[in-house]
């Protein structure tokens, strides 16, 4: 599968031959930002207060929720994303200004056949490199994650009703108070954590890509189990700060001394309810941080994303993006609030771009030129109709034709009249013998990638 990866390593001629040059003269480190999977101590996101701190410095996060990235739903039955999704999505983050993903699939996999933990005490090999893999293009994107452990509901993935399930306990809630339970629980927490990623050779507790453990998605429980959950990560995890996944802020669990970030979710959103939320937990001295909201319901997204920016929450993931699907156009989900980039209306392309300039405004920084595509790819020609993958960031194509080789001469045959959601496009002048088709595709800004390989209609 072809790979997205950052600008140095798509250059990595030119660019280590820079890199050495700059060694030599002693200012590369003044140059190059630390990659989150670097594991100086340095590196980790740490909290003094109410506020997050990286490298000694105030930071203020802005991202997604991609919550399929170890195990997707969406692409015709439950699987393994392949690695051409997960990049694809985080070139596409990397751009967008991203410094967050909160994903529930790299830490909520239990009881199904593809899981983390297929059934009670079984751990499978297969999910964890999936897994492995997500948290390394992360890092090679510079992307840091939020990663929930359990979920309080029913979804394909699994959650807390896995672990009363596999006791033969009816109520679920029992999650929460049954002493075997919960230590079958910490089984799976130590599990997760101590796991020795295969690409990048540093445990999950080790690795500065990982932002913080989530206890849970949407959670009801008593305090005294986030106590009791938040401790235990501590114990085996001295790096990494601890999320309360509580589905509200509770007030009686703001003095839990393991407990780092609170965090609520807004279906509509809700700028009063938010700001009192964030009050709360910052007069607490603890983070508040907006995990998920739904960015075309309620408020306008433009006034909670100022309400955001103008307060003392540390940041905000939205819900929900997806990528290209592997053979043309992009992956579909159908809860309301699925984003494309650059988005399949004028809605969603408003909501991209507000979010874009959001993230960046939360890091301080002007917001940039989106950056150049890479390649396309053909993926098939059925008669006059030409399947092509789509590429990150790329908004419009061109295509061209070639009746004489794979080396042209080559007319154009549509000057970027072509979107991800034209695919399968269909040349309607298309001559009779062998033929063949390249593509290429432009970004926002009207700057192209290389051509895709020729492909031959025989």
């Amino acid at each position: 599968m072809a790979r997205r990866f950052t600008y140095w390593q798509r250059t990595s001629r030119v660019g280590n031959r820079l890199l050495l040059l700059l060694a030599i003269i002693g200012v590369a480190s003044a140059l190059f930002a630390c990659s989150p999977g670097e594991t100086s101590q340095n590196n980790f996101v740490t909290r003094s207060g109410a506020q997050l701190l990286l490298h000694g410095q105030p930071f203020r996060l802005a991202g997604a929720n991609i919550y399929w990235l170890g195990l997707d739903e969406n692409v015709g039955g439950v699987a393994y994303p392949s690695h051409f999704r997960v990049d694809d999505a985080f070139a596409t983050m990397a751009d967008m200004g991203t410094t967050v993903v909160r994903s529930h699939t790299l830490g909520i996999s239990t009881g199904c056949r593809l899981c983390l933990e297929p059934s009670l005490g079984q751990f499978n090999q297969t999910a964890f490199a999936s897994i492995d893999y997500a948290i390394w293009s992360a890092s090679a994107h510079h992307i840091r994650l939020v990663i929930p452990l359990t979920d309080n509901w029913h979804y394909y993935h699994g959650g807390k009703h896995m672990f009363t399930d596999w006791r033969g306990i009816s109520d679920e809630n029992a999650f929460y108070t049954n002493k075997t339970v919960i230590h079958d629980f910490e089984q799976y927490i130590s599990e997760l954590l101590n796991r020795i990623n295969s690409y990048t050779g540093i445990a999950y507790k080790d690795d500065p890509t990982i932002m913080a453990w989530e206890t849970g998605n949407e959670l009801t429980p008593p305090p005294s189990w986030t106590n009791t959950i938040s401790t235990f990560i501590k114990s085996t995890d001295s790096h990494h700060l601890v999320i309360d996944g509580s589905s509200a802020v509770n007030p009686d669990a703001l003095a839990l001394p393991n407990v780092d970030i609170y965090t609520t979710h807004y279906y509509p959103m809700n700028i009063t309810q938010m700001q009192k939320d964030a009050k709360r937990v910052i007069e607490a001295k603890k983070v508040f941080y907006v995990g998920e909201y739904g960015w075309e319901s309620g408020a306008s997204l433009k006034a909670f994303l100022t309400a955001i920016e103008k307060s003392k929450v540390a940041g905000d993931t939205y819900w929900s993006f997806f990528p290209h699907n592997d053979t043309y156009g992009y992956v579909q989900h159908s809860d309301g609030y699925m984003l494309h980039y650059p988005g399949d209306n004028s809605a969603m392309q408003s909501a991209v771009q507000m979010l874009r300039a959001h993230a960046y405004r939360m890091q301080g920084r002007s917001e940039p030129s989106p950056g150049i595509p890479d390649a396309p790819l053909i993926t098939g020609i059925q008669g006059r109709q030409i399947i092509w993958r789509g590429t990150a960031l790329g908004a419009t194509y061109s295509l061209e034709r070639s009746s004489a080789g794979a080396n042209g001469p080559w007319i154009v045959i549509c000057n970027r009249c072509a979107t991800d959601n034209s695919t399968p496009w269909t040349d309607t002048t298309q001559p009779s013998g062998l033929l063949w088709y390249r593509v290429k595709a432009f970004n926002l800004a009207g700057r192209a990638s290389s051509y895709s390989a020729p492909y031959a209609l025989t």
